[in-house]
């Protein structure tokens, strides 16, 4: 640029119109006011109470604080719904048709682009009588076609059934239901569901002297046709109930007539509560065991203990006051067995420790399985049996008992 228009340029450049006008200064912002949130509350009814009107509104406006949640993550993509191998083959086939299709189109096309047009009397005749004689059979084949598969529909929507119950099925099942429902509500008491059995309830009475010697027995429980659940040692109180146990060791030794505990099955697992078995004449739980002359114990000893610990065995009770053999084993404190049942044992862990390598569950674990296996009525999901059992002499050496030779009567199978 000339010297002297570079002049002029910065004289007018210089000009204090032409000047940048200096930086506003910040201003700063007002600080910012929260509103207090109000919330939407109705008046409290006369009949409410002020502490269930306090959880309400509190309940109120916790959904209303609540802050919405947007899940803007795309969708899992599944192939296997989408893509069959089984339709591989017909996709293959729809494929090659669309190709061929394509390819007569691209021949018209090019045709087209030769010719200048298209016109269907130049490439063939007109069509004959005889050709629409044929062409009106083919449509008559296919309408023929289609109305058979309409008809074979029909006959399908006519046999078909609904996956919903019909109401003769629904009140079979209610009959069976409320029979069910009336033979639960005549037991003599209600069954309550608990949790694990406690391990930690203590009851003194049930404390051995030092200077007493008591017996002890074990019980080897299995699954029938399965695997075995765990053994059971039991302490019996010969100090204050001689003449029970001294029933329940012979039938754990065996006696002359074949009668023993070994083999027998547990016929009652009520979950939770409690389980019955030592039937050795029927095994069904309608049996009574007569115990020999010299042996002979018909009415309850004594009900001086009580059913207050788990793991408490018990002689069972006819209601005609007799003793029958059987025992149960408890899972909780059941008063409802007090003043019915003899108490004469419990679960024992302090075993020899040449028989502890042979446990393979503690008498609680034991006792939980065999609880799992029991239905709310009674009955049992399988048959838990006493497979071995036997005593301990006073020099810690294991006896084993022998077997049930007894003919049982045929069970009836399960529906």
């Amino acid at each position: 640029m000339h010297p002297v228009r570079e002049r002029d340029c910065d004289e007018l450049l210089q000009h204090p119109l032409l000047r940048t006008p200096p930086p506003e200064p910040e201003r700063p912002k007002p600080p910012r006011v929260r509103k207090p949130r109000v919330f939407k509350l109705p008046p409290r009814f006369p009949l409410l109470s002020i502490e269930f009107y306090t959880k309400w509104c509190n309940h109120q406006k916790e959904l209303q604080m609540a802050k919405h949640k947007v899940d803007d993550s795309s969708p899992e993509l599944f192939p296997e719904l989408y893509l069959k191998p089984r339709r591989l083959d017909y996709y293959a086939r729809q494929l090659e048709q669309n190709m061929i299709v394509n390819k007569e189109i691209i021949k018209k096309i090019n045709l087209i682009q030769r010719t200048g047009g298209f016109v269907d009397c130049w490439l063939k005749p007109p069509p004959s009588d005889n050709y629409n004689r044929l062409l009106c059979k083919q449509r008559q084949r296919v309408l023929d076609r289609i109305r058979k598969d309409n008809l074979y529909l029909y006959s399908r929507l006519l046999i078909a059934r609904s996956e919903q119950l019909l109401t003769k099925e629904l009140d079979l099942a209610w009959i069976d239901t409320k029979h069910k429902l009336i033979l639960g509500a005549s037991l003599p008491f209600i069954l309550f569901k608990t949790e694990k059995i406690d391990r930690g309830i203590k009851d003194p009475a049930f404390d051995k002297p030092s200077y007493v010697n008591r017996t002890k027995v074990a019980m080897e429980i299995w699954v029938r046709g399965g695997s075995k659940m765990g053994k059971v040692f039991i302490e019996l109180f010969t100090d204050l109930m001689p003449k029970t146990c001294q029933l329940f060791l012979n039938l754990v030794k065996g006696d002359s007539k074949g009668h023993a505990y070994t083999g027998c099955r547990f016929f009652t697992v009520v979950p939770d509560l409690y389980c019955r078995g030592g039937d050795v004449v029927k095994d069904n739980g309608f049996g009574f065991y007569h115990a020999e002359a010299k042996q002979s114990l018909e009415t309850p000893e004594n009900f001086l203990l009580k059913h207050t610990v788990p793991g408490v065995l018990s002689m069972v009770v006819t209601p005609d006051n007799e003793v029958s053999g059987q025992f149960n084993i408890i899972f909780k404190p059941l008063p409802q067995f007090d003043n019915k049942h003899v108490v004469f044992g419990r679960d024992k862990l302090n075993v020899p420790k040449h028989v502890l390598p042979q446990i393979v569950s503690g008498p609680t674990q034991t006792l939980e399985r065999i609880s799992a296996l029991g239905l709310p009525l009674g009955t049992t999901s399988s048959d838990c049996i006493i497979r071995t059992c036997g005593w301990f002499r006073r020099n810690g050496q294991y006896k084993e008992g022998s077997p049930n030779t007894i003919k049982f009567p045929p069970r009836r199978k399960k529906a």
